[in-house]
């Protein structure tokens, strides 16, 4: 009875459900209560890691039992499995880990072990020579900081540096850089010994070898699949959108603009083309500023007829003006209505928001900031977010974000703004350019814009004098002006809705009216679709250019990254499935729609210390290409269940087989990668910091996604239980799971990975009318369910 429990697929279902669960409700008892408390009771409690070592000897068993031994690929990726529990295994119960606090000339030979609760002493002394804060320039931002240490072990002694994502071992122990003393006078690391580290390391190569060798086998269930699928067809249409908000002035305010939009396009391109520093110290060119900043007030990238840079030299030669143009956008109508104005206007004036010298949202901010986010409504986000909006507005009226000029000799490299540069004492490297500053400034307000071009060459000729070591070249400066020109990303949205939405009435209407509907030819339409994919890739490349840093940093750029996964799938293996293009295509349009919806940053920002890493680079890429994979799948879900609401047909049913089998390979792929992709994750935390997993709810939630795909890959093993029914229902559902990685941790559970304060936000009202329309799509599928497929 034990020996067919082992072998039961219902006990592996079992496992896999309840080590799940398990961790879900964990994730949210540490929210509540604590890290320790989830410990305690969940993550490192006798009871779950007795399911796990249930669940490696039921794989053990089934590998054996089923001579898994003779499928290469299969059987290293299963059994890589039990060498990473192994490991893991030894590392926790045989390894030690803590943190060690040295001040700088003194020497250490203790660490405090939390595991352990104790100090323990190592064979051989710390000494810190001295400790440095690298900064980004102009800013108080970190952009790295090193332990120079040396080691002193008897006779033997020698010089080591430690910093981010470089660490030092010695005698087994491993030295992380980890954070500092807030005088920077002292060093805080953390350091580990890890007896399991060869052997996981061992499980980690299995994995990622079988399950690239799963890819190639011919006999593994990902080429079977591909084998089955029939040819289908799609049409393409690629649109682009511009749209430019027109509003009535008085006769001087309409004069005035009128003049400053046609005769201030030269002085702005010109003026574009300076470098200014950011708040966090990067070095960019004024244009970019300048778009980020409009984007922020207005949610626009033009206002007026005229580009960001032309408005933001408005802002500043005429403020008073400027503050009576509608440009500040608002949300909801009832903040509209509290400071007096049409609740129908989104664009508001600055000077709508004050009435002679009181701020009218002074009180409902305090109001808002007091409440927790999980109690704050629309209105009160929509007062914090405006508020932001006027900070920014009245730094740009007086100046304060225009750091164009470097200051001479500043060992920081910090650049300051027009009233900071002509506060300074004069001398003659300063003269010159202070009084082109004022004169700059008089010709704007005066609008005599080809004096003012003549003043915008002297900066420029400043900058290169005094700033050349920090400042991007003329190339780089041009390819960001024209990547922000291009605005690759805001035209391809509307492109891939309307795409998805003409490959989806064509390929339901040659399912369901193929007399009507006839498309023979495949290739050039697939041409238009990687068209699509050629500009997509193209935007990725140039961002990532223009950031030094592979664009998947943040929640716009892995959002972006997303939506090009989703379309490099079909160009891999689908190119001739239409409902795999019109999938694809619908779900990168999905993702590139809510990446653009305004609450959403896309500024270009520098690197905090940790995340200059290769493996970070390398772990986040993999795993948001899965992501993209997942999201195919949950639409070709979709797409299935809408087939089954149908009356059957031959014609039903071999479309349904065929999205089924593409269904099932995206599955392959993206649990392949999430699972490669975690993994590697592991190896650059505990080469970072000393530690592969740390039960995050972020790595929790991955780990949750893996088991959930798990088992929905494997529930075809359940015999009668199977169904492409079923199938199609657990790849709409199981794409929950990702949502909650994605979204959920950021914004509802606090975390390392987390944006949230643990206090959760208001669930949107998009999520449960999308699961009704699911659960309604669900009930009218289920009279046709019974068609099914053998495994």
């Amino acid at each position: 009875m034990l020996l067919n429990m082992l072998h039961s697929y219902k006990t592996m279902l079992f496992l896999l459900i309840a080590l799940a669960l398990g961790a879900a409700v964990a994730t949210f008892l540490e929210n509540d209560f604590g890290t320790a408390f989830a410990r305690s009771y969940v993550y490192d409690a006798l009871w779950y890691e007795a399911l796990l070592c249930l669940a490696a000897l039921h794989l053990a068993w089934v590998m054996y039992a089923s001579k898994m031994v003779l499928h290469v690929s299969r059987f290293l990726f299963h059994g890589a499995f039990i060498f990473i529990l192994i490991g893991s295994g030894l590392s926790r119960y045989f390894g030690v880990e803590g943190v060690m606090k040295i001040r700088e000339n003194t020497s250490v030979n203790t660490f405090f072990s939390s595991d352990k609760n104790r100090e323990i002493t190592l064979p051989f002394f710390v000494h810190l020579k001295d400790f440095e804060v690298e900064r980004y320039y102009g800013s108080k931002a970190p952009s790295s900081y090193t332990s120079d240490v040396r080691i002193i072990d008897g006779n033997v002694s020698f010089d080591a540096k430690i910093y981010m994502n470089h660490t030092l071992s010695y005698k087994g122990y491993k030295f992380f850089q980890t954070f500092y003393d807030p005088d920077e006078k002292g060093t805080i690391l953390s350091l580990s010994k890890d007896p399991g580290v060869e052997v996981t390391y061992v499980g980690y190569a299995l994995l990622f070898l079988g399950l690239i060798l799963n890819l190639f086998d011919k006999k593994s269930r990902f080429r079977k699949r591909i084998e089955q699928l029939k040819n289908s067809s799609f049409i393409l249409l690629f649109l682009l959108m511009s749209h430019t908000p027109l509003f009535s002035h008085s006769e001087y305010v309409q004069t005035y603009l009128d003049e400053h939009r046609t005769k201030s396009v030269e002085v702005a391109a010109d003026f574009g083309k300076l470098v200014v520093q950011s708040r966090m110290g990067r070095m960019k060119p004024f244009d970019t500023l300048s778009q980020e900043v409009l984007y922020k007030l207005s949610g626009k990238s033009t206002l007026y007829d005229m580009n960001p840079t032309q408005i933001a030299l408005g802002m500043l030669s005429h403020p008073s003006l400027w503050k009576t143009l509608p440009m500040i956008q608002t949300k909801t109508p009832k903040l509209r209505e509290f400071v007096g104005v049409s609740p129908t206007q989104k664009l508001l004036r600055f000077e709508d928001f004050f009435e002679g010298h009181r701020y009218k949202l002074e009180e409902a901010l305090h109001k808002a900031l007091a409440l927790k986010p999980s109690q704050r409504g629309t209105f009160e986000n929509d007062v914090i977010k405006v508020d932001e909006r006027l900070s920014i507005a009245f730094m740009m009226y007086q100046g304060v974000l225009f750091k164009l000029f470097p200051v001479i000799g500043d060992e920081n490299h910090t650049w300051v703004a027009f009233e900071q540069l002509i506060m300074k004492e004069k001398g003659e490297e300063l003269k010159e350019v202070q009084e082109a500053s004022v004169r700059f400034a008089n010709a704007l307000f005066e609008r005599n814009y080809e004096k003012a071009s003549l003043h915008v060459k002297t900066f420029e000729a400043f900058q290169e004098k005094h700033g050349a070591l920090i400042m991007p070249s003329k190339t780089h400066v041009k390819v960001e002006i024209f990547y922000n020109q291009m605005k690759i990303f805001e035209r391809l949205t509307l492109a891939y809705v309307v795409v998805s939405s003409l490959l989806l009435l064509v390929a339901f209407g040659q399912v369901f009216a193929p007399q009507i509907v006839t498309c023979k030819r495949t290739k050039p339409l697939f041409y238009g679709v990687f068209l699509l994919f050629i500009l997509h890739t193209l935007g990725l490349v140039l961002r990532w250019y223009v950031s030094s840093h592979a664009p998947m940093s943040d929640t716009y750029e892995s959002m972006i990254y997303i939506a090009w996964s989703c379309l490099l799938f079909c160009m891999l293996f689908m190119r001739h499935s239409l409902f795999a293009l019109a999938g694809s295509v619908l779900m990168a349009g999905i993702f590139m729609f809510v990446a653009h919806l305004g609450n959403i940053d896309p500024e270009i920002t520098n690197l905090v210390p940790v995340l200059k890493s290769f493996w970070l680079s390398l772990h986040v890429s993999i795993i948001t290409a899965s992501y993209g994979f997942f999201a195919l799948a949950c639409a070709l879900g979709v797409f299935t269940l809408i087939l089954f609401t149908c009356k059957t047909s031959e014609r039903i049913k071999m479309a349904i087989s065929n999205i089924t089998a593409i269904n099932e390979i995206c599955l392959i792929l993206g649990l392949s990668l999430l699972v490669i992709g975690n993994f590697l994750g592991a190896i650059w935390a505990n080469e970072s910091w000393g530690r592969y997993w740390g039960w995050d709810p972020k790595e929790t939630w991955a780990y949750i996604s893996i088991l959930v795909y798990t088992i929905i890959l494997h529930v075809r093993l359940m015999g009668k239980l199977y169904s492409e029914y079923l199938f199609a229902i657990l790849s709409v559902v199981g794409f929950s799971a990702i949502l909650m990685t994605y979204f959920g941790v950021n914004f509802y559970l606090a975390g390392m990975h987390s944006y949230a304060t643990g206090d959760p936000l208001p669930i949107p009202t998009w999520v449960y009318v999308c699961g009704g329309v699911m659960l309604g799509l669900m009930i009218l599928s289920y009279k046709n369910k019974q068609q099914k497929e053998q495994p």
